[in-house]
C-alpha cells in the first residue's frame, strides 16, 4: 500500500472528512511528518480536508529554534498554512515521568488548543508501523500489561494516525518523489532517550538473531489488542459509569464484584469516560488495589491532576487543581475586589438583617464586624498557624483542623479566600464564620459575598 491509497482509505473509512473539514497536522518538519503533510496536501487538492501544519517548540535543546524556522520554510514549500507554538515542558511532570513523556503531554495539549482555535475536526500525527513496533517493545521493557502492548490506536478521540499500516521505508520512498528536504533532528540519535536506544541499538540486535522480530512483535500486539477489546467489552457490560459535572463515578459494589485482575480495566474505562488520553499509572493502580483489598476508604492520586476518592456508595474520579499561589488583597469597606487566582470577585457591604443570614450559605455570609466605612479588611488564602473559633464552638481551633473536620478536600484548602478583620479570621467561605462575629442584635449586618468573574 502506498501513501496516497493509505490516506484515501483511512479518511474514507476511519476518519471521514469533507472539503471544509480542517485537520491539524503535528509537524516536526522531519521525514515522517513531511510525508503526512504532502499526502494531506494532495488529498486537499482532491477536495478532502484543509490541513494546517503545527510545529511545537519545547525549547529542550539549543537547536530547537532553528528547527522551528526550517519547519516554517518547509511548510511554505509544501504550500500549507503553518502554526508555531512555543510550549515549555512542565518541570514537575518532567521530573516525575521523564522528558519524553512530559514533552509528549505538553505537545498534545498544545495541539488540542490549536485544534479548538481553528475549529478543526482532527489532529493527525505521522506515527507509522515502525513507531508502533518500537512502542510495543518499549512498553514490554517497562512492564506494561497486555492492554499497553498493542501500542497506539489509529484513532482515539480527536487524534488520528493514518500511517500505522505503512513502514518507514514506504514513507521514505514517497518522500524521494516530492523533492523537499526534511528537517534533521539530532535528538533522534540521542541515546539518553529510551525510544532511540530501542530504535538504534535493541531492535537491530534482536533482528540479528531473529530477522522476523518486527513481524513477531506486530503479531503479539494484535493478539493483545484483540484480547484487550474482548475483556473491555465484558467489563463495560458489568459497570455503570456516570458523569455529573466534572466527576465520574462507578458504584463500589460493581467494582467489588469484579475479579481483582479486571479492576484496572474498569479504572481505565472510567478514565476514558473523563477524556483522559492514557490509563492510570501502574503505581497508582497498585495503591488503589491495596486500599481496596484492605477495606480502607479510597483516596489516592492517579496522575495528570486526577484523583480517585470514595463518594458514598461510589468510586469517584475527580480532577484536582494544583495548589493556588499565595495571594493577599486589602480593601476599604464597603467595597469590592477581584481575585484573579480564583476567578472570583469579593464584595463587602452593609445591609438589613434578613432570614437567610441565619442559614448556611456557601458564597455569602452576614457578620457583626467591628468596622466602619473607610476601614480596611484583608482577603488572603491560608497560612500556617491560622486559627478561629468556629460558629457555636467555645474555643479556638487551628484552621487546618477545622478544614479536615469539615472534609474540605486538600486541593481546595489553599483556594479558600479568607476574610480577616483586624488580623482576626472572620469568615471561611462555605465552611464557617468566627463565633465572635456572629449576628446577635441590631438591624444591619456586614454582608460578605463571592461571585464568579
Amino acid at each position: 500500500m502506498n501513501v496516497e491509497s493509505a490516506l484515501h482509505e483511512f479518511f474514507s473509512v476511519q476518519a471521514p472528512i469533507g472539503p471544509g473539514d480542517r485537520v491539524v497536522v503535528a509537524f516536526s518538519g522531519g521525514p515522517d511528518s513531511l510525508a503526512l503533510a504532502q499526502g494531506l496536501r494532495q488529498l486537499a487538492l482532491d477536495g478532502l480536508g484543509q490541513p494546517t501544519l503545527c510545529h511545537i517548540d519545547h525549547g529542550l535543546d539549543p537547536d530547537s529554534t532553528r528547527r522551528a524556522t526550517e519547519a516554517r520554510e518547509i511548510a511554505c514549500q509544501v504550500g500549507l498554512p503553518f502554526e508555531l507554538v512555543v510550549r515549555e515542558v512542565d518541570p514537575d511532570h518532567r521530573a516525575r515521568d521523564g522528558t519524553e513523556a512530559a514533552a509528549r503531554h505538553a505537545r498534545y495539549q498544545a495541539l488540542e488548543q490549536v485544534r479548538r482555535t481553528l475549529g478543526a475536526k482532527w489532529i493527525a500525527t505521522a506515527h507509522h508501523l515502525d513507531d508502533q513496533i518500537e512502542t510495543s517493545l518499549i512498553r514490554l521493557l517497562f512492564g506494561s500489561g497486555f492492554n499497553g502492548l498493542f501500542g497506539m490506536a489509529s484513532k482515539r478521540d480527536r487524534i488520528i494516525r493514518p500511517f500505522l499500516q505503512l513502514t518507514r521505508s514506504e514513507l521514505d520512498e514517497f518522500l524521494g518523489r516530492i523533492g523537499v528536504q526534511p528537517v534533521r533532528d539530532p535528538t533522534n540519535f540521542d541515546l539518553t532517550f529510551p525510544r532511540n536506544r530501542v530504535r538504534h541499538l535493541l531492535l537491530p540486535a534482536l533482528e540479528a538473531s531473529n530477522p522476523s522480530i518486527r513481524q513477531d512483535i506486530q503479531r503479539l500486539a494484535q493478539v493483545c489488542h484483540d484480547l484487550h477489546m474482548s475483556i473491555e467489552k465484558r467489563v463495560r457490560s458489568r459497570i455503570d459509569v456516570k458523569t455529573v459535572g466534572s466527576t465520574h463515578t462507578i458504584p463500589r459494589s460493581q467494582l467489588d464484584d469484579l475479579p481483582e485482575p479486571l479492576r484496572p480495566t474498569a479504572l481505565a474505562i472510567l478514565h476514558r469516560a473523563a477524556g483522559i488520553r492514557y490509563p492510570p499509572r501502574k503505581s497508582a493502580v497498585g495503591d488503589f488495589l491495596r486500599q481496596m483489598s484492605a477495606g480502607n476508604r479510597i483516596g489516592c492520586d492517579c496522575g495528570e491532576s486526577w484523583r480517585w476518592e470514595d463518594q458514598g456508595a461510589h468510586l469517584a474520579l475527580r480532577q484536582i487543581r494544583p495548589p493556588t499561589s499565595s495571594f493577599a488583597y486589602t480593601l476599604e469597606v464597603p467595597g469590592e475586589c477581584e481575585l484573579p487566582e480564583l476567578s472570583l470577585r469579593f464584595r463587602i457591604r452593609q445591609g438589613p438583617v434578613a432570614a437567610w443570614m441565619f442559614r448556611h450559605s456557601r458564597n455569602r455570609a452576614a457578620l457583626d464586624l467591628p468596622v466602619n466605612a473607610g476601614d480596611s479588611v484583608l482577603l488572603r488564602n491560608r497560612r500556617p498557624g491560622d486559627r478561629l473559633t468556629p460558629l457555636g464552638c467555645a474555643y479556638s481551633k487551628r484552621l487546618k483542623d477545622v478544614l479536615i473536620d469539615r472534609r474540605v478536600p486538600r486541593h481546595e484548602r489553599s483556594r479558600l479566600p479568607l476574610l480577616f478583620v483586624d488580623r482576626h479570621l472572620a469568615w471561611v467561605p462555605g465552611v464557617t464564620i468566627d463565633d465572635s462575629f456572629r449576628l446577635t442584635t441590631g438591624s444591619e449586618a456586614w454582608i460578605a459575598e463571592l461571585e464568579a468573574m
